[in-house]
């Protein structure tokens, strides 16, 4: 039945489905963005580390980068303690910036 409905969408009994996920995420995403636009808070030293089980993991890298579901068919949970890290690059012209995954 899974095949059938794909990863992102199958929504396991009593579970939820990626795309439950994937909503929270987002929210989660909003969040970030609303609490580091406070002065406060927002410094150009500041990293962040988020600890969160894998499936949350791989959709939060596919909701930050925009990738399609296909995409995210084609991706796996990474192991027990694996990590990612996307980090901030700071163009030439200090005018520009934008994430890669580094790790």
């Amino acid at each position: 039945e899974r095949a059938r409905f794909g990863r992102f969408y199958y929504r396991f009994p009593e579970g939820e489905s990626g795309l439950d996920v994937y909503n929270r995420v987002t929210s989660f995403i909003a969040t970030m963005f609303r609490d580091f636009s406070n002065e406060q808070i927002s410094r150009d030293d500041l990293n962040v580390v988020i600890i969160t089980h894998g499936l949350t993991l791989r959709l939060m890298v596919m909701r930050w980068f925009q990738y399609s579901i296909a995409d995210f068919e084609n991706t796996f949970n990474p192991p027990n303690g694996g990590y990612v890290v996307m980090e901030r690059i700071q163009g030439e012209s200090g005018l520009e910036s934008w994430y890669q995954l580094t790790k």
